[in-house]
Formats: structure tokens, sequence, C-alpha cells
């Protein structure tokens, strides 16, 4: 009985490590081949402080002030509005 249920957990473990991995993997697959390009223009216009005021200040709002936390979800931002941006002009 004892190996019976150490084989169950066992089996329940390989299934919720299986489903992690398909999840990361479809969103890995949902994200876009420029994503990099535009984290990094995201990252270089943080580091050049050429942002956006409004998306900044959208980001701080998000962080509650720590600005550690809002260049990350600044990033996200950006790469958010990049991605739109391309895909209005796609559809031109």
């Amino acid at each position: 009985m004892a190996t019976f249920l150490a084989f169950l957990a066992l089996a329940l473990l390989v299934g919720a490590c299986y489903f992690i991995y398909r999840r990361s993997m479809a969103s890995a697959d949902a994200t876009d081949k420029n994503d990099l390009q535009r984290f990094m223009v995201a990252n270089r216009e943080l580091h050049l402080q050429r942002i956006d005021h409004a998306l900044w200040d959208s980001a701080m709002q998000i962080a509650s002030g720590d600005e550690g936390v809002a260049r990350a979800r600044y990033i996200e931002l950006r790469v958010k509005q990049m991605k739109s941006e391309a895909t209005a002009e796609a559809a031109r």
C-alpha cells in the first residue's frame, strides 16, 4: 500500500511539473520574436532617461512609489505599448 501511495504521489508530482512546463512553453510561444528588441529599447530609454513620462507615472503608481519596481513595470508597459503600436501599424 505504501508503494502505491508513493507511486501515486510521484505521478501527481510529474503531472504538476508537466503542467507548469506546458504553461511556460505556451507563454513563450505567445511572445513575439521582436520582444527582446522591445525590451532592449525600453531599457535603453530608462538608462538614457528618455522615458514616456505618462507611462512612468503609471508605473510609479503601480509600484506604490518603489523606483526599482517602477523601472520593471515601466519596461513591461513600454513593451506592451510598442507591441500595440506595431500591431496598429501592421493593420494599416
